[in-house]
């Protein structure tokens, strides 16, 4: 079967080199004052997710025109192919890239050319999913609006960001919106929020849950509150992502992570990398975890159905 990344970063995932070269490129003094760039993006003693966010102001920052972006696009699927990936579904808050001399419809085109190359190049398949910002209202509303208009370059929309206090109930209008025009919906929910936040996630229109890990609260001595009822029902698949969890201060460490019970539970569990500029990570790593924690046929939580992909 064909092995797909579903819950990806765009501007979570730049290689350090690039970060680098980009920086000196627009002489982003954040970045050519420190010594190793690699070890400054690296997140993995965050106290909280809004710590672990903090990085993104300097990657956003290096996205800023055209062949940046394409750039980084490009790479992102080239390190997905390298790691096996068939299928990649990248996100990203395109009015993070808009500026006097960059289009919110260039960001898109700039994101999909380098995708073609890399299609080109190596036969991968990537396709974008648009975030808005919930901290940032307005920013939501806007991304919404265009995924409507640019629906065919699109596979989906999203909303991102700091969870708590940012229920998915707040942009209820702009779901239906999105929904009403047939675009897929996947929602951030259960990482930095409970399980409150997963089930309003699914009365908002989500057919994914980004994360979700924290279903696990809804279950007790084995008996299924509602939300992980009809979770585990419905098969709604989780997108995990257990080195960015630990790095969020989600869990301890990779034995407390509750991706194991949920796979022996039946949750339709797949792994994912999340951002793998501030994890560390990579995809062969997060499968390696995963094989650690006594999870066998570890492959298998990149293999999805097609129910569960965005792409046609």
């Amino acid at each position: 079967m064909l092995k797909h990344i579903l819950h990806d970063h765009l501007d979570g995932g730049l290689r350090p080199a690039t970060a680098l070269e980009l920086a000196k490129s627009i002489n982003y003094k954040p970045l050519l004052e420190i010594e190793d760039v690699e070890s400054f993006f690296d997140r993995s003693l965050s106290n909280s997710l809004e710590e672990y966010l903090e990085a993104f102001t300097h990657t956003i920052a290096l996205m800023q025109n055209f062949s940046s972006i394409e750039r980084i696009a490009f790479e992102a699927a080239e390190d997905m192919h390298k790691n096996g990936i068939d299928y990649y579904e990248s996100r990203y808050a395109p009015f993070y890239s808009v500026n006097s001399s960059t289009t919110p419809l260039e960001v898109i085109d700039a994101i999909n050319s380098g995708f073609k190359l890399a299609e080109d190049s190596y036969g991968i398949k990537s396709g974008l999913i648009l975030c808005g910002m919930r901290h940032d209202a307005e920013d939501v509303i806007n991304v919404a609006n265009l995924c409507v208009e640019v629906k065919d370059k699109i596979i989906g929309f999203d909303i991102a960001g700091p969870e708590l206090n940012y229920p998915p109930s707040l942009f209820s209008e702009s779901f239906k919106k999105v929904k009403d025009t047939g675009i897929n919906i996947t929602i951030h929910a259960g990482e930095g929020d409970g399980v409150n936040s997963i089930n309003d996630a699914l009365e908002n229109g989500a057919m994914r849950i980004g994360h979700g890990v924290r279903i696990i609260e809804d279950i007790n001595d084995e008996k299924f509150g509602n939300t992980a009822s009809k979770i585990l029902d419905l098969q709604v698949p989780l997108e995990i992502c257990i080195t960015s969890n630990i790095h969020t201060n989600m869990y301890e460490d990779y034995d407390s992570h509750p991706i194991v019970d949920l796979v022996d539970y039946g949750f339709n569990v797949y792994l994912n990398t999340d951002n793998r500029l501030m994890s560390n990570t990579s995809v062969s790593n997060e499968l390696e975890i995963a094989k650690g924690l006594g999870i066998e046929n570890v492959e298998k939580l990149l293999m999805y159905s097609a129910s569960d992909s965005f792409f046609d």
